[in-house]
């Protein structure tokens, strides 16, 4: 058998001029369409690798978004979380001053305090104030500041000196020829 289908080959076949025109029409229909086909497939593999690359391009891109969606989600519950916690360490802090706990030692008692289980009301005032300046007042008792100034107290003189005192003098105004006083 040839390897290729041509004129020559069926003319060795002792084929008709007309039959084998007729079989070089048929097979180059054939053969164009094949031609065809597999210039259609190579571009439907082409168009195919580029949907993956844009699938995969794309399902990276989700993902990015994605994380970001998430990443701003996590950033505005840590943004509320902190504003909530400041609101609560600055009613905490004037309930301190309130307890009349010394102003020096405000930061140390907040660094110590577990402000995350402290809630607010809607006025911005804590819950159950009363009860938490009653504890601070106990726990921090060392901490709270008088609002009075006192003087310090005078000595008492000792009892029965006066008259020896007397009598000192006496001594000395004599060794100074000084007449004695007259009391």
């Amino acid at each position: 058998m040839a390897d290729n289908l041509t004129r020559k080959y069926l003319a060795s076949l002792n084929l008709e001029q007309n039959v084998i025109d007729a079989i070089i029409e048929a097979h180059t229909g054939t053969v164009d369409a094949l031609t065809t086909a597999r210039t259609e497939l190579e571009a439907l593999r082409k168009e195919n690798a580029t949907l993956k690359t844009s699938a995969t391009d794309a399902a990276a891109e989700k993902a990015r978004a994605d994380k970001a969606v998430k990443d701003l989600e996590d950033f505005k519950t840590l943004t509320a979380a902190n504003e909530k916690r400041g609101k609560v360490r600055s009613a905490y802090k004037e309930l301190l001053r309130k307890a009349s706990i010394d102003e020096k030692r405000l930061d140390a008692v907040l660094k110590v305090t577990d402000l995350d289980k402290l809630t607010l009301k809607d006025d911005g005032t804590l819950d159950n104030a009363d009860k938490l300046t009653e504890e601070i007042q106990t726990e921090w008792a060392d901490f709270v500041t008088t609002s009075g100034t006192n003087g310090s107290t005078p000595p008492t003189p000792p009892a029965g000196g006066g008259d020896k005192e007397s009598a000192d003098l006496a001594a000395f105004r004599a060794a100074m020829g000084l007449p004695p006083t007259n009391k």
